[in-house]
């Protein structure tokens, strides 16, 4: 990533022509045009090895920030994170705490997601909204009605992530499992699960894979849409499902079910619910007769497992809760947008 007046430059992460990272440079040149710093690091690959600016030895990203830090070379630091949770266990929390031990006048600020129990979060950005409105496939409101309810539930899932791997194991020990749509992918193609799907009608429409794990990796549109159509709630299942936190990450995995109108229930971070309550969304765990907000597997498997309502008469009573989670997206995304003049 080109950053023009930036000393020491630590921006690349993602490949350049990704659009991901396009949008990503926008961001941060837009939030330039009014702030300084010494240092600016993207969080991806915090182990990519890179030449030290000062140096030209070769390093990681970690220990070349914490040389410049402790040199006193950079004081004033700039870290985002967009496209990816930080882990709770990340070094770079580690790397963030010694260099506040090196140099007392180090500045960091932090924009996009970070555990601001950890690090302060001077710029929270949901970047999956700005981007999903700007390059998700356009659906009207015919498109994604129900042509019927053959599944109650629908699970994309692609990267075999811990919580998506125990939701799995469970919908198979409580014999749920093919009262719905469920992915999950796997670097053995022998392992790749698909109940009540098939290769002909994977979350994709144009089939591109990526990461070697058998799924497409679909993130702009709801897959097949003769799918999408035949079922009731959507399980999302973050890529992340850390309990305590003091920011969640939101993925383009949350944004589905608004643009697809659907109900959903969510398996992610701590505090992402009341997020979402706060920011002006409907919530439908109490379809499920659950009470409170942040869901457990456990949580999920009950929903499902005990679920008795008729689901074409509860998805009527829903229509306008619905209607309005789709067009409230997009309000936010557009109030995102406004954080950076984007």
């Amino acid at each position: 990533m080109y950053l023009p007046n930036i000393k020491f430059n630590l921006a690349h992460g993602f490949p350049e022509d990704w659009t991901t990272s396009q949008l990503e440079q926008k961001i941060i040149l837009n939030h330039l045009k009014t702030k300084n710093y010494d240092l600016v690091i993207n969080q991806t690959w915090g182990f990519l090895e890179c030449k030290n600016p000062v140096t030209n030895e070769t390093a990681d990203k970690f220990k070349i920030v914490e040389y410049l830090v402790k040199n006193k070379l950079a004081t004033n630091v700039l870290f985002f994170n967009f496209v990816d949770p930080i882990y709770d266990l990340s070094t770079w929390y580690e790397v963030f705490a010694r260099c506040k031990q090196y140099n007392n006048d180090f500045k960091l600020t932090c924009i996009g997601q970070v555990d601001s129990k950890k690090v302060s979060l001077d710029y929270p950005f949901i970047y999956w909204a700005v981007f999903a409105a700007e390059n998700f496939k356009k659906y009207t409101e015919e498109e994604t009605t129900p042509k019927s309810f053959n599944n109650l539930f629908l699970c994309y899932n692609r990267k075999p992530h811990w919580h998506r791997k125990l939701l799995y194991e469970q919908m198979i020990k409580h014999k749920i499992i093919n009262k719905g749509i469920f992915t999950l992918g796997n670097e053995d193609p022998e392992q790749v699960t698909l109940i009540n799907a098939d290769k002909t009608t994977l979350p994709a429409d144009d089939k591109k894979m990526h990461g070697e794990l058998g799924i497409p990796n679909d993130t702009m549109t709801l897959g097949d849409i003769n799918m999408w159509n035949s079922h009731f709630v959507t399980v999302v299942t973050e890529t992340q499902h850390v309990p305590n936190v003091g920011f969640p990450f939101f993925s383009e995995k949350i944004w589905k079910p608004m643009i697809g109108m659907r109900p959903f229930l969510l398996l992610g971070d701590g505090g992402s619910i009341k997020y979402l309550k706060d920011n002006g969304f409907y919530t439908f765990n109490e379809l499920f007769n659950i009470t409170k907000n942040d869901l457990t597997v456990q949580d999920i498997i009950n929903a499902i497992k005990h679920f008795d309502k008729d689901p074409a008469e509860l998805y009527a009573s829903i229509q306008s809760q619905l209607k309005h989670n789709k067009k409230r997206f997009y309000e936010f995304a557009n109030e995102q947008k406004k954080i950076f003049d984007l």
